[in-house]
């Protein structure tokens, strides 16, 4: 038996909802990679860690070996700056994956309303 699918409000309001979640993705994603040469710069300056009760503690942790999003071998902190950027890319998928999903659905929908419209005429 099959599955149906009901949705409360039209196609084009899901495909539009759809597109805000991929245009945000997009500006998430260029936001974190315009920034990672800044953080860069800045984790490379004298000074930016001082030794200190905090820093003495905080800095082994922050640059320890871990993995990524992807699962490849990192740092923390890149693994951090990564996993931002992960996050936009996954949102545009997303977006586009249920706008294609949306209209592929709502094409299917009239098509199947005019075959049986159609059919009741014969």
């Amino acid at each position: 038996m099959g599955e149906y699918v009901r949705i409360s409000s039209s196609p084009t309001d899901i495909i539009n909802i759809a597109h805000r979640i991929r245009d945000r993705g997009e500006d998430l994603a260029k936001a974190v990679r315009e920034r990672i040469p800044e953080i860069e710069e800045r984790e490379g300056r004298e000074g930016t860690f001082p030794p200190d009760q905090f820093t003495n503690e905080f800095h082994p942790q922050y640059v320890t070996a871990t993995t990524d999003a992807e699962g490849h071998p990192s740092t923390a902190n890149v693994a951090l700056r990564s996993a931002a950027a992960y996050c936009g890319d996954k949102l545009i998928e997303i977006g586009r994956y249920v706008a294609d999903a949306m209209a592929s659905y709502d094409v299917t929908d009239e098509q199947s309303g005019a075959d049986i419209a159609k059919s009741g005429q014969v």
